[in-house]
Order: C-alpha cells, then structure tokens, then sequence
C-alpha cells in the first residue's frame, strides 16, 4: 500500500508541478502583455503630449485674440457713447443756432428802429412841431418788449456759445 500511497503522493505532486508551471506560463504572458500595453501608453502618451501641446497653445492664442477682440469691442462701445454724446451737444449747438438766428433778426428790426431814431435826431433840427410829433410817434412805435426779448434770446445764445466752447478747451 505505501506503493499506492506513495504513487498518488508522486502523481499528486507531479500534477501540482504541471499546475505551477501552467500558472507561471501564464503569469508570465499575463506580465508580458501588460509590459507591452504600459509600453503602448507610454509611446502613445510620448507622441501625443506634443500634438497637445501644440493644440493647447492654438487654443490658448485664440481665447487671447477673443480677449482682445473684447477690448476693442470695449473701446468701440466707448467710441460710440462720445459720439452719442456729441451728437446730442451738436443737437444743442443746431437749436442754440437757431435761437441765435431769430436773435439776429430781431436785432436787424432794432437796428432799423435805432436807424429810424438816428434818422429822426440827424433832422430834429432841421423839423417843424409836424416832423417833431412823427418823430416822437415813432420813438413811441418802439416795441420795447420786443428790444428786451431779443436782447434776453442774445443773452442766452452768447451764455449758451461761451459753455460749448468751454467744452472743447
């Protein structure tokens, strides 16, 4: 019987042989093919690093174009409010203008009544009672309220003109 038993024991241990080496082949290619894949990553990883490299700098240069494309879209927006605002001191300037114009006719009407007075005083001494009572009724025809506004309107035209100047130096 120790026969027996020690034949099982011996194909027992043989057969436990055959399974370690089997496990170790195994083990083995096991090993061998992560070294392989590690290897292929690395490689990959080798060659693809400077390609990424690369792209993120593109990407970094574009986002800093965009950056400055802001800012000019900023200064743009800035460059557009001074000329809203110029614009509507322009719209000023057109109605101050305006004003100025009708300021200047009313001027010529009191240059014309001043002319008329100048007129009627150069021949004061040269008129009877008759041209003496025309010339008073003319000084009466004055329209005082009319001399008062246009010189109030030339006021506000000459106020009006000296502030926009003083806009611009």
């Amino acid at each position: 019987m120790e026969n027996k038993t020690g034949y099982a024991t011996q194909e027992l241990l043989e057969s436990l042989v055959r399974g370690q080496r089997k496990a170790l082949r195994h083990s083995r290619f096991v090993t061998v093919l992560c070294l392989l894949l590690a290897a292929l990553v690395i490689a990959a990883a080798l060659l693809a690093i400077p390609r990424v490299s690369a792209v993120l700098g593109r990407v970094d240069e574009a986002f800093s174009e965009l950056e400055g494309a802001v800012e000019m879209l900023d200064r743009l927006d800035t460059a557009l409010s001074s000329a809203e605002n110029a614009m509507g001191k322009l719209d000023g300037l057109a109605d101050t203008l305006s004003a100025f114009d009708r300021t200047a006719g009313q001027l010529d009407e009191l240059m014309g009544s001043a002319e008329a007075l100048s007129d009627a005083a150069a021949h004061l001494g040269e008129m009877d009672i008759e041209s003496l009572n025309t010339g008073i009724r003319n000084i009466g025809q004055i329209d005082f309220e009319k001399l008062n506004r246009a010189i109030s309107d030339l006021s506000d035209v000459v106020q009006t003109l000296s502030q926009f100047a003083g806009l611009f130096g």
